[in-house]
Order: C-alpha cells, then sequence, then structure tokens
C-alpha cells in the first residue's frame, strides 16, 4: 500500500513552491493550512464500553455501525474557504481497537460517499485521516459529513473536541485545508504541545524521551510540554493515573515492564515522587532466576529503552551502583538471545524461539536502549561488569542496520526486505541512535552526516500541521501488518524524531 509525502499529493504546485519558506513580507503567501474543528456533532445513544476509560477526562463520541437502523454520526464544520490545495478529514481515536475497521464518509442527504477512512487498529489519541476531493466541498458546507462504521464489530470512538486543550486541537474532530507542505516550525509546534500526548508507557515515553533530552539543550517549550505531559499521569497519593493498552484503568499500579520508559524523564523532574519507588519495586519484581526483568514468556528488544535504560537513569540519579548492574544486565541478556550474527529479532523466548527478525522497530528500540543507557552510565562512579560487550554489541548492530538503509537514508519496516516499505518511526529511531553513538565516540563521524539527511527525508513525511506520517502501526495484527506496508500518524514515531532532532544537536 504505497504512501505518498504532502509533496507528491500537491496537485498544481512546483517543486519550488512546494518548498516555500515560512516569510512575512509585502508578498502575500498562502497560509500552510487552516483547521476548522467541528463544531456540532450529532450521534445516536450508544452505551461507552464496560471497564474502559477515556483518558485524561476527555470525552468521546461514536460512530454507529451501517448495519444498524440508528441515524448516522453527524459533523458540521464552520464555512470552509475553498482556497485550498488539499482538504483533510482528521478524527482521533479516544480508545483502543482490537480489529480493523472502516469509516465511511458521506454526504448526509443525499448519501453521497466522499471518503472513507481505513483503521487497522488503534491507540487512543491516534489520529486517523483522508483526503477529500475538493469538489465535495460547497456540499459539505450545506450538508456536514455523516459517519458510519462499514467493517468491524465494535463501535469506534472519537475525541469531542469540547475538553481538548487549546493546544490539542490537532486530535478534534476537523477538515485540515492544506496548502504546503509542513516546516520544521510546524514539527515542533506540534511535538511542543499536547497534540503530541500518547498514552503512558513506551507510546508516551517516546515523546517525553524526546522532551527531555530538548529540555537539557535549553529548549523552555520543550520544558513546559514535558510537565504538562507528566502532569497528567503522576498523582502524590497513588503514584501513576493511566489507562493500560485496552483502555482500562490502571491507578496506582502498572501493567507491564513496557510502562517505564517515561521514568527517565519522571526521575529528572520529579526524583522524590512515590512513583518512581513504585516502579523500581515492579521491575525488581519481575526478575526470574536468571535476573531477567521479563514479562511472561517472551523477551524483547522493547526492554532495552522500557527497563535499562530508566533503570540506568534512577540508579545514576540515586547513585545506586547495584541498580546500575541491574540495568546494564538487562542489555547483556537480551543481546544474548536476541541477536545472531546476522539480525536483530524483537522477541524471543528463553528456550531460543525467536520471531521479528530485523523488524525495523525493534532494532530501534535495541540500539537506542543500548546507547542511551551507556551515555546515562558512561560518567558514573560505578565499577561495572560487562560495559565492552554491550559496547562492542551496539556497533556491530549499528554497522548492520547502516548497510540497509534506503536510497533517501530511512530503513524499510523490516530492514533487509524493501519491498515491505519505508517506516518513519524505524527510520527516526535508528537514525538517533546512530547519532548518539557519534556523541559517545564509538560510531565514526560520517554517521552524523548520513543520519542529517535521514532528518532531511523525514521531514517529507510531515502533515502540514506537523504530524509523522508513515508510521508502521503499534504491533496488534502480527508480522502480517507489518509487512503490509499500512502505515499511521503516530505521535511516537514524532517522539523518535524529536530524539534524532536533539541527538544532532547534541
Amino acid at each position: 500500500m504505497k504512501r505518498r509525502t504532502f509533496v507528491q499529493q500537491l496537485p498544481v504546485l512546483t517543486a519550488a513552491s512546494a518548498f516555500l519558506p515560512d516569510l512575512t513580507s509585502v508578498f502575500e503567501i498562502k497560509k500552510r493550512y487552516t483547521r476548522y474543528v467541528a463544531e456540532d456533532i450529532s450521534h445516536p445513544p450508544l452505551a461507552f464500553p464496560e471497564k474502559k476509560r477515556v483518558p485524561i477526562g476527555l470525552t468521546a463520541f461514536p460512530v454507529p455501525a451501517a448495519t444498524t437502523t440508528q441515524s448516522p454520526t453527524r459533523l458540521r464544520f464552520p464555512m470552509v474557504k475553498p482556497d485550498a490545495d488539499l482538504l483533510y478529514f482528521r478524527i482521533t481515536a479516544a480508545i483502543d481497537f482490537r480489529e480493523e475497521k472502516t469509516i465511511a464518509l458521506y454526504l448526509p442527504e443525499s448519501g453521497q460517499t466522499i471518503g472513507t477512512l481505513e483503521i487497522k487498529y488503534a491507540h487512543p489519541f491516534q489520529p486517523f485521516q483522508t483526503i477529500i476531493d475538493a469538489r465535495w466541498l460547497s456540499e459539505i458546507n450545506k450538508q456536514g459529513i455523516a459517519l458510519r462504521m462499514g467493517k468491524g464489530t465494535q463501535t469506534p470512538w472519537f475525541f469531542r473536541p469540547d475538553a481538548l486543550p487549546p493546544d490539542g486541537t490537532g486530535l478534534a474532530p476537523q477538515l485540515l485545508a492544506a496548502n504546503q507542505p509542513a516546516s520544521e516550525k510546524e514539527f515542533l509546534r506540534t511535538l511542543y504541545s499536547m497534540n503530541s500526548f500518547s498514552p503512558f508507557g513506551w507510546m508516551g515515553g517516546c515523546v517525553q524521551d524526546a522532551l527531555y533530552e530538548l529540555h537539557r539543550q535549553g529548549s523552555s517549550e520543550a520544558t513546559r510540554t514535558l510537565t504538562t505531559h507528566l502532569d497528567h499521569y503522576l498523582d502524590e497519593q497513588q503514584g501513576i493515573v493511566f489507562e493500560n493498552p485496552h483502555t482500562q484503568p490502571r491507578d496506582g499500579t502498572f501493567n507491564s515492564i513496557e510502562d517505564f520508559l517515561p521514568f527517565a524523564a519522571i526521575v529528572n523532574l520529579h526524583p522524590d515522587h512515590p512513583a518512581v519507588q513504585k516502579a523500581v519495586d515492579f521491575c525488581l519484581d519481575h526478575r526470574n532466576d536468571q535476573g531477567i526483568i521479563i514479562n511472561g514468556r517472551h523477551l524483547t528488544t522493547e526492554g532495552c529503552y522500557t527497563v535499562a535504560y530508566p533503570l540506568a537513569m534512577i540508579a545514576r540519579q540515586r547513585k545506586d551502583a547495584r541498580l546500575a548492574q541491574i540495568a546494564l544486565d538487562q542489555l547483556i541478556h537480551r543481546i544474548r538471545y536476541l541477536t545472531d550474527e546476522s539480525a536483530v529479532y524483537q522477541r524471543a523466548t528463553l528456550a531460543g524461539e525467536k520471531a521479528y527478525r530485523n523488524w525495523g522497530r525493534g532494532v530501534a528500540w535495541y540500539l537506542l536502549g543500548i546507547i542511551k543507557t551507556l551515555i546515562v552510565l558512561q560518567d558514573s562512579p560505578f565499577s561495572l561488569s560487562g560495559t565492552d560487550a554491550v559496547r562492542q554489541a551496539f556497533v556491530s548492530a549499528a554497522r548492520m542496520a547502516d548497510g540497509w538503509k534506503s536510497p533517501e537514508h530511512l530503513w524499510y519496516c523490516f530492514l533487509d526486505q524493501a519491498e515491505t516499505e519505508v517506516d518513519t518511526s524505524a527510520s527516526a529511531g535508528i537514525a538517533a541512535a546512530l547519532a548518539w553513538g557519534v556523541q559517545l565516540g564509538v560510531l565514526p563521524a560520517q554517521h552524523r552526516r548520513s543520519v542529517r539527511r535521514t532528518y532531511r527525508s523525514l521531514r517529507n513525511y510531515l502533515t502540514p500541521d506537523g504530524f509523522l506520517t508513515q508510521v508502521s502501526q503499534i504491533n496488534r495484527g502480527g508480522e502480517a501488518l507489518q509487512k503490509s506496508g499500512y502505515r499511521v500518524i503516530s505521535q511516537f514515531g514524532m517522539g523518535l524524531m524529536g530524539q534524532l532532532k536533539a541527538a544532532l544537536k547534541g
């Protein structure tokens, strides 16, 4: 399923005009985009699913199935001006979807279909959008847009605009009238806002880790946004307040060992918060006889980034040599079980079964977790066992990954399978790890020049308002979905791109 960049989608702009800079001068140029947020939403009285919770106090609306006799959901917008090159329709998931769905867009009075959203699984805060032909604009202004679910069995729920914060309107139901691709300024504006907010755990952690690195480099916008994001999770009494991957409340406890990436930032901004000790206790309680922190039967590369790295950060903050060694040991174990001479595997059992060979995002977790743990521990006073072997494993995997980059210096969903298409999240994560490797002095400077080209290429996959597209979907549909070319918008991809920016600046 080939996805086009914004520049490829523009029907009339020349290559030169497609990259006009942000200017204010005597020459009048079109706005990059205008956002028209739905001002009226009507829908049938469907029951919200039991045991689930819309995150951070937001509200949601449903879309009924086409097989029911209930009226459709209907959205009305402010009057859209017919002066844009492209018109996007966007809505944002408010809960997780555990199946493949289609949402039909049509004119409520005439019944004319004007678009379809294809949703294959979803997480809360994930936007989905589709292009609407401009010829329908006058009727949309008159009638609005009606929505029904075609494929799918469970009612989907999407964020209403009412409770969204002012800097979160990118997540509202909307029509986005766009004239030019996004600039880096738009990407940063979106990153430094509630538009980049994502579920607590590895997804939110990717964003918060980027914000933390940019905060360390002196960005007041990053500091403000990071503080706001963390404030939605942290609670003095319960420690942590969030929903698990099924959008079910997990207040005061944790769901899995993939929950802990945010603590790399939390322990630096709130070192004495009770959630920090709760996180350490949970991790240590999940060690097996070998000392491996593990959920169930599988080791994953995510544990390099979501366990070893934040534990190392906590160990450094607390000057705790024992915890630092435990953190490093998590890398040593995963290097042993998840690699061979020609591959990194995203998951493996202790019995030696392996899966997701050279899956791009799995390689990104592996490389990022190793290099960022090494950076955290490099100047520590601890005498740690295994550091040299971990460093050598990073260099070996980094060289292997570098050999598989595409002509535009991006990486494919499965690194050695070009037919699985580019994945921007894997690309940003791998490139960031290589840049951090140069900074630590374990990779040659030529990698920095290469990943600068990666960053420039990623900018071609931004929406006009700064979201990153061409991200492989969260891993709920197995290897088949990952290899299918299906791509989405997801904030964790933006976070990894923010990591790359921070690494290049650093």
